[in-house]
Protein backbone atom coordinates (compact mmCIF):
# COMPACT_ATOMS: atom_id res chain seq x y z
CA UNK A 1 0.00 0.00 0.00
CA UNK A 2 2.78 2.52 0.92
CA UNK A 3 4.43 1.66 -2.84
CA UNK A 4 0.94 2.78 -4.15
CA UNK A 5 1.12 5.89 -1.97
CA UNK A 6 4.59 7.01 -3.19
CA UNK A 7 3.45 6.53 -6.87
CA UNK A 8 0.16 8.10 -6.56
CA UNK A 9 2.76 10.99 -5.07
CA UNK A 10 5.22 10.77 -7.82
CA UNK A 11 2.22 10.75 -10.34
CA UNK A 12 1.03 14.61 -8.97
CA UNK A 13 4.43 15.89 -8.84
CA UNK A 14 4.73 15.19 -12.28
CA UNK A 15 1.77 16.55 -13.79
CA UNK A 16 2.17 19.79 -11.80
CA UNK A 17 5.81 20.22 -13.22
CA UNK A 18 4.20 20.00 -16.51
CA UNK A 19 1.24 22.37 -15.88
CA UNK A 20 3.91 25.05 -14.99
CA UNK A 21 6.53 24.49 -17.32
CA UNK A 22 3.18 24.62 -20.25
CA UNK A 23 2.51 27.72 -18.66
CA UNK A 24 5.14 30.12 -19.05
CA UNK A 25 5.90 29.04 -22.16
CA UNK A 26 2.77 29.58 -24.05
CA UNK A 27 3.01 33.25 -22.74
CA UNK A 28 6.39 33.81 -23.67
CA UNK A 29 5.44 35.39 -27.33
CA UNK A 30 3.21 37.86 -24.96
CA UNK A 31 5.82 39.25 -22.90
CA UNK A 32 7.60 41.63 -25.27
CA UNK A 33 8.39 45.00 -24.18
CA UNK A 34 6.24 47.90 -26.10
CA UNK A 35 7.64 51.53 -26.68
CA UNK A 36 6.13 54.47 -28.18
CA UNK A 37 6.66 55.72 -31.42
CA UNK A 38 5.25 58.66 -33.42
CA UNK A 39 4.31 58.45 -37.19
CA UNK A 40 3.36 61.58 -39.28
CA UNK A 41 0.18 60.60 -41.14
CA UNK A 42 -0.06 62.39 -44.95
CA UNK A 43 -1.81 65.33 -43.38
CA UNK A 44 1.17 66.32 -40.85
CA UNK A 45 -0.69 64.66 -37.96
CA UNK A 46 1.42 62.89 -35.72
CA UNK A 47 0.18 59.80 -33.57
CA UNK A 48 1.84 57.27 -31.19
CA UNK A 49 3.00 54.09 -32.97
CA UNK A 50 3.55 51.12 -30.47
CA UNK A 51 7.32 49.57 -31.26
CA UNK A 52 9.23 46.47 -29.84
CA UNK A 53 12.47 46.17 -28.44
CA UNK A 54 13.96 43.34 -28.88
CA UNK A 55 17.08 43.89 -26.59
CA UNK A 56 13.94 44.35 -23.95
CA UNK A 57 12.25 40.94 -24.41
CA UNK A 58 13.99 37.70 -21.95
CA UNK A 59 15.54 34.60 -24.09
CA UNK A 60 13.60 31.34 -23.49
CA UNK A 61 16.56 29.72 -22.01
CA UNK A 62 16.65 31.80 -19.58
CA UNK A 63 12.96 32.13 -18.60
CA UNK A 64 12.60 28.08 -18.59
CA UNK A 65 15.74 27.85 -16.95
CA UNK A 66 14.41 30.40 -14.04
CA UNK A 67 10.87 28.55 -14.26
CA UNK A 68 11.99 24.91 -13.75
CA UNK A 69 14.17 26.28 -10.57
CA UNK A 70 11.19 27.61 -8.70
CA UNK A 71 9.32 24.54 -9.90
CA UNK A 72 11.71 21.79 -8.93
CA UNK A 73 11.78 23.90 -5.74
CA UNK A 74 8.01 23.67 -5.24
CA UNK A 75 7.90 19.85 -6.03
CA UNK A 76 10.26 19.17 -3.14
CA UNK A 77 8.39 20.97 -0.72
CA UNK A 78 5.21 19.50 -1.91
CA UNK A 79 7.07 16.50 -1.56
CA UNK A 80 8.39 17.03 2.19
CA UNK A 81 4.88 18.26 3.18
CA UNK A 82 2.85 15.24 1.84
CA UNK A 83 5.48 13.24 3.62
CA UNK A 84 5.05 14.68 7.09
CA UNK A 85 1.20 14.84 6.51
CA UNK A 86 1.21 10.78 5.92
CA UNK A 87 1.61 8.58 8.76
CA UNK A 88 2.44 5.28 6.46
CA UNK A 89 1.69 2.85 9.57
CA UNK A 90 -1.54 4.36 10.13
CA UNK A 91 -2.14 3.99 6.23
CA UNK A 92 -1.09 0.13 6.24
CA UNK A 93 -3.56 -0.40 9.64
CA UNK A 94 -6.53 1.44 7.88
CA UNK A 95 -5.91 -1.08 4.87
CA UNK A 96 -5.87 -4.28 6.71
CA UNK A 97 -8.50 -3.43 8.77
CA UNK A 98 -10.71 -2.61 5.82
CA UNK A 99 -9.38 -5.88 3.92
CA UNK A 100 -9.95 -7.67 6.71
CA UNK A 101 -13.91 -6.04 7.06
CA UNK A 102 -14.86 -7.29 3.26
CA UNK A 103 -13.08 -10.66 3.81
CA UNK A 104 -15.11 -10.73 6.89
CA UNK A 105 -18.61 -9.33 5.20
CA UNK A 106 -17.49 -12.14 2.12
CA UNK A 107 -17.24 -14.67 4.29
CA UNK A 108 -20.63 -14.84 6.11
CA UNK A 109 -22.29 -14.18 2.65
CA UNK A 110 -20.94 -17.44 1.67
CA UNK A 111 -21.99 -19.19 4.54
CA UNK A 112 -25.94 -17.90 4.52
CA UNK A 113 -25.54 -19.10 0.66
CA UNK A 114 -24.28 -22.57 1.48
CA UNK A 115 -27.06 -23.11 4.21
CA UNK A 116 -29.93 -22.04 1.77
CA UNK A 117 -28.49 -24.39 -0.74
CA UNK A 118 -28.49 -26.83 1.81
CA UNK A 119 -32.25 -26.28 2.74
CA UNK A 120 -33.23 -26.12 -0.40
CA UNK A 121 -31.90 -29.68 -0.96
CA UNK A 122 -32.51 -31.26 2.26
CA UNK A 123 -36.59 -30.24 1.44
CA UNK A 124 -36.04 -31.80 -2.09
CA UNK A 125 -34.83 -34.89 -0.82
CA UNK A 126 -38.11 -35.03 1.60
CA UNK A 127 -40.45 -34.42 -1.10
CA UNK A 128 -39.21 -36.91 -3.08
CA UNK A 129 -38.98 -39.67 -0.08
CA UNK A 130 -42.89 -38.57 0.57
CA UNK A 131 -43.39 -39.08 -3.10
CA UNK A 132 -41.86 -42.54 -2.89
CA UNK A 133 -43.84 -43.33 0.02
CA UNK A 134 -46.96 -42.31 -0.95
CA UNK A 135 -46.46 -44.20 -4.59
CA UNK A 136 -45.32 -47.85 -2.32
CA UNK A 137 -48.46 -47.02 -0.06
CA UNK A 138 -50.64 -47.04 -3.45
CA UNK A 139 -49.19 -49.93 -5.04
CA UNK A 140 -49.42 -52.12 -1.80
CA UNK A 141 -52.95 -50.87 -1.54
CA UNK A 142 -53.98 -51.70 -4.77
CA UNK A 143 -52.03 -55.07 -4.65
CA UNK A 144 -54.07 -56.49 -1.76
CA UNK A 145 -56.84 -54.86 -3.45
CA UNK A 146 -56.73 -57.08 -6.18
CA UNK A 147 -55.50 -60.11 -4.15
CA UNK A 148 -58.61 -59.87 -2.23
CA UNK A 149 -60.53 -60.24 -5.49
CA UNK A 150 -59.07 -62.80 -6.84
CA UNK A 151 -59.22 -64.95 -4.02
CA UNK A 152 -62.88 -64.25 -3.44
CA UNK A 153 -63.61 -64.85 -6.86
CA UNK A 154 -61.22 -67.90 -6.80
CA UNK A 155 -63.36 -69.28 -3.86
CA UNK A 156 -66.47 -68.86 -6.13
CA UNK A 157 -65.34 -70.04 -9.15
CA UNK A 158 -63.09 -72.99 -6.76
CA UNK A 159 -66.18 -75.02 -6.55
CA UNK A 160 -67.60 -74.64 -10.12
CA UNK A 161 -64.39 -75.63 -11.79
CA UNK A 162 -64.04 -78.67 -9.76
CA UNK A 163 -67.35 -79.98 -10.67
CA UNK A 164 -66.66 -79.27 -13.95
CA UNK A 165 -63.62 -81.02 -14.16
CA UNK A 166 -64.79 -84.16 -12.17
CA UNK A 167 -67.60 -84.23 -15.00
CA UNK A 168 -65.38 -83.36 -17.66
CA UNK A 169 -62.87 -85.78 -16.44
CA UNK A 170 -65.49 -88.75 -16.33
CA UNK A 171 -67.27 -88.16 -19.32
CA UNK A 172 -64.53 -86.79 -21.62
CA UNK A 173 -64.81 -89.05 -24.81
CA UNK A 174 -62.03 -91.13 -25.98
CA UNK A 175 -62.48 -91.12 -29.48
CA UNK A 176 -60.24 -92.00 -32.41
CA UNK A 177 -60.33 -88.85 -34.41
CA UNK A 178 -59.62 -90.63 -37.67
CA UNK A 179 -62.68 -88.88 -39.12
CA UNK A 180 -61.18 -85.58 -38.26
CA UNK A 181 -58.88 -83.84 -40.24
CA UNK A 182 -54.80 -85.01 -39.52
CA UNK A 183 -53.11 -81.38 -38.08
CA UNK A 184 -50.07 -83.62 -38.54
CA UNK A 185 -47.12 -84.79 -35.85
CA UNK A 186 -47.04 -82.41 -32.78
CA UNK A 187 -44.03 -81.57 -30.01
CA UNK A 188 -46.00 -82.68 -26.84
CA UNK A 189 -45.26 -81.55 -23.26
CA UNK A 190 -46.56 -80.85 -19.91
CA UNK A 191 -47.20 -77.87 -17.80
CA UNK A 192 -49.14 -77.32 -14.33
CA UNK A 193 -50.14 -74.82 -11.82
CA UNK A 194 -46.89 -74.23 -10.11
CA UNK A 195 -44.80 -71.15 -10.19
CA UNK A 196 -41.83 -73.49 -11.77
CA UNK A 197 -44.44 -73.86 -14.90
CA UNK A 198 -46.93 -70.95 -14.68
CA UNK A 199 -44.59 -67.72 -13.48
CA UNK A 200 -47.41 -67.17 -10.84
CA UNK A 201 -50.31 -67.05 -13.37
CA UNK A 202 -51.61 -70.43 -11.31
CA UNK A 203 -54.76 -71.78 -13.11
CA UNK A 204 -55.63 -68.66 -15.14
CA UNK A 205 -55.40 -68.86 -18.58
CA UNK A 206 -54.83 -66.41 -21.33
CA UNK A 207 -58.16 -66.78 -22.41
CA UNK A 208 -60.00 -65.86 -18.93
CA UNK A 209 -60.83 -69.40 -18.13
CA UNK A 210 -59.51 -71.92 -15.71
CA UNK A 211 -57.39 -74.49 -16.44
CA UNK A 212 -58.84 -78.32 -16.74
CA UNK A 213 -56.73 -81.64 -16.31
CA UNK A 214 -57.38 -83.40 -19.64
CA UNK A 215 -59.31 -80.60 -21.14
CA UNK A 216 -56.87 -77.47 -21.37
CA UNK A 217 -53.64 -76.79 -23.85
CA UNK A 218 -51.61 -74.24 -24.60
CA UNK A 219 -51.34 -73.59 -28.05
CA UNK A 220 -49.64 -70.84 -31.10
CA UNK A 221 -52.49 -69.81 -31.68
CA UNK A 222 -50.98 -69.56 -35.19
CA UNK A 223 -51.43 -72.96 -35.56
CA UNK A 224 -53.85 -73.92 -33.46
CA UNK A 225 -56.47 -70.72 -32.94
CA UNK A 226 -57.96 -70.19 -29.55
CA UNK A 227 -61.38 -72.13 -28.65
CA UNK A 228 -60.43 -75.39 -31.22
CA UNK A 229 -61.12 -78.54 -30.01
CA UNK A 230 -58.36 -81.34 -30.80
CA UNK A 231 -57.86 -84.75 -30.40
CA UNK A 232 -54.43 -86.42 -29.04
CA UNK A 233 -54.20 -90.13 -28.31
CA UNK A 234 -57.93 -90.33 -27.57
CA UNK A 235 -58.40 -87.33 -25.62
CA UNK A 236 -60.39 -84.43 -26.45
CA UNK A 237 -58.69 -80.99 -25.44
CA UNK A 238 -59.41 -77.52 -26.29
CA UNK A 239 -56.86 -74.67 -26.81
CA UNK A 240 -57.19 -72.12 -24.12
CA UNK A 241 -54.37 -71.29 -23.16
CA UNK A 242 -50.54 -70.13 -24.47
CA UNK A 243 -46.92 -69.98 -23.56
CA UNK A 244 -44.48 -68.13 -24.63
CA UNK A 245 -42.08 -71.40 -25.46
CA UNK A 246 -45.06 -72.78 -27.37
CA UNK A 247 -44.34 -71.89 -30.89
CA UNK A 248 -45.16 -73.55 -34.09
CA UNK A 249 -46.24 -77.67 -34.15
CA UNK A 250 -45.73 -77.39 -30.01
CA UNK A 251 -48.80 -78.38 -27.60
CA UNK A 252 -48.48 -77.78 -23.94
CA UNK A 253 -50.75 -79.85 -22.17
CA UNK A 254 -52.32 -78.78 -18.46
CA UNK A 255 -51.75 -81.33 -15.46
CA UNK A 256 -52.68 -81.09 -11.74
CA UNK A 257 -49.26 -81.73 -10.14
CA UNK A 258 -45.60 -81.01 -11.14
CA UNK A 259 -44.73 -84.65 -10.98
CA UNK A 260 -47.41 -85.64 -13.26
CA UNK A 261 -45.54 -83.07 -16.02
CA UNK A 262 -41.79 -84.71 -15.22
CA UNK A 263 -43.37 -87.90 -15.80
CA UNK A 264 -44.88 -87.10 -19.11
CA UNK A 265 -41.45 -85.61 -20.28
CA UNK A 266 -41.35 -84.90 -24.29
CA UNK A 267 -43.55 -87.12 -26.77
CA UNK A 268 -44.47 -86.58 -30.13
CA UNK A 269 -48.03 -87.61 -31.66
CA UNK A 270 -50.57 -86.59 -34.45
CA UNK A 271 -53.10 -84.04 -33.64
CA UNK A 272 -56.37 -84.43 -35.37
CA UNK A 273 -59.60 -82.48 -35.39
CA UNK A 274 -62.55 -83.02 -33.10
CA UNK A 275 -65.41 -84.37 -35.20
Amino acid sequence: MHKHMKAIQRACIFLLVLFMLLVPLSALGESKSVQPAEETSAAGESRTLLSVSPTDTPSASAVFYDTSDSVMGAVRNADENLSDQIDVPVLNDACVAAQNALIETRTAKDRAWLNLKKEEQAKAEAARLAAEEAARQERERAAAAKKAASTKSGKQSKSTAAGNHSTSAKSSPKVSGKNGRSLGVFKLTAYCPCYECSKGWGRMTSSGRLAQENHTIATDPSVIPEGTRVVINGTVYVAEDTGGGVVGKHIDIFMESHSATLSFGVQHAEVFLAD
